[in-house]
This record gives C-alpha cells, sequence and structure tokens, in this order.
C-alpha cells in the first residue's frame, strides 16, 4: 500500500473515531466582565456585560473544544481620565476534563475592536480624545485561561481571565501618572486589556 493511501486511510479512521465520540452543542453564553488595564496607576476597573454564542465539542471524556463570539465591555477609569471599549471577541478554548463535569480551560482569543471612548494624557503632557478606533489599536490577541463546571440540564459556569498581548492606545500612555516626566512612547509601557470574566452558558 503507498504512503498516500495508507494516509487517506489513517485520516479515515481519526474522522470516524472522533466523529463517533465527539458530542456537539451550542447555545448562548452571557457574562459579567471586571476590566482593567496593564502598567496603569490608581486606575480602577470597568465591570460591564458580555454575551454571546458559543459551540461545544466533548471528543471524549478528557478533550473537550469551545468556540466563541462574544460582544465584550472593557476599558478602566482613572478620575478624569478613561478608556471604555467594547470589543467582538472569539475566543477559541481547548477544555480538559478532570472530572466529568469539571474542566480547565486554555486558549487564544482574537479581538475586534468595535468602539472606543476616552479621555488621556500622552508622553507629554498633553491630554487627548479618544473618539474612534482609528485612536486605538483596533486589534487585539489574547491569551485565555479559565475553568467550568457543567450542571444537569445544559448549564454551564466558567470563570475565565484573559490579558491582552497588545496595546490598547497607539499612544501607549493610558491612565498614568507621568508626574511631568517627559518619556518617549518608545519607552513607556503599552497598557494591555486585563480582564475577568464569570460566564453562565446553556446548551441545546
Amino acid at each position: 500500500m503507498s504512503t498516500k493511501n495508507i494516509l487517506v486511510v489513517l485520516a479515515f479512521i481519526i474522522t470516524t473515531t472522533l466523529t463517533a465520540q465527539s458530542h456537539y452543542a451550542f447555545g448562548p453564553i452571557v457574562g459579567v466582565n471586571r476590566a482593567s488595564l496593564t502598567n496603569t496607576t490608581g486606575a480602577t476597573p470597568r465591570y460591564g456585560m458580555t454575551f454571546g454564542l458559543f459551540s461545544d465539542y466533548r471528543f471524549s471524556q478528557l478533550i473537550g473544544f469551545e468556540p466563541e463570539v462574544d460582544y465584550s465591555m472593557q476599558g478602566a477609569y482613572k478620575g478624569a481620565e478613561y478608556i471604555r471599549t467594547n470589543y467582538l471577541n472569539v475566543p477559541l478554548m481547548a477544555k480538559l476534563f478532570l472530572t466529568d463535569n469539571f474542566n480547565v480551560q486554555l486558549g487564544p482569543q482574537f479581538a475586534f475592536c468595535l468602539n472606543a471612548k476616552g479621555y488621556a494624557t500622552d508622553a507629554n503632557g498633553t491630554p487627548y480624545d479618544i473618539e474612534t478606533i482609528s485612536d486605538v489599536n483596533p486589534f487585539d490577541i489574547d491569551m485565555v485561561v479559565g475553568i467550568g463546571y457543567e450542571l444537569p440540564k445544559g448549564i454551564m459556569l466558567q470563570a475565565r481571565y484573559f490579558m491582552g498581548t497588545l496595546g490598547v492606545d497607539k499612544r501607549g500612555t493610558l491612565l498614568n501618572n507621568l508626574s511631568g516626566t517627559q518619556i518617549t512612547t518608545q519607552t513607556w509601557p503599552h497598557n494591555l486589556n486585563n480582564v475577568f470574566q464569570v460566564l453562565l452558558g446553556w446548551k441545546f
């Protein structure tokens, strides 16, 4: 048997096995965000909603996969300065089941900024307004970790934490106390999204 035929047979066996063992469900998910930014001084979090749709694949007793599309309210406040951003988040969560119901989660999240509003100060101490997504980075890649517990009737409880890897503001100076120091945007640390979520999902 040629190598090509062997690969075809192996792909068929793997696909058949996964299809036979996997369980598929989908449904709505809703939750609460405690959002903040890294590299800030004295900032307070923004509390907001997150909601969307998920698909849930259970390939075996141990392994699952949960992609989602979520609307997420994020940002932070500091006195007169603030940043409010709303994202379309696409988390791709691998799930490891430690028991039949309890799982740990890990995966990337692709975030697309839908709108932004704020007021901040640049590295030279000059105030500026944030009015559109052109004033911030429109895209982010987050790293997500979490835990989940699956209840009867298709109910899912989850808690997640994620941090962005790209700066929210192009200037990199959101909600910082510059104290009159002249700092260039090349050396000032970027503000990263920093979000804790509590989520409730319902499988159909």
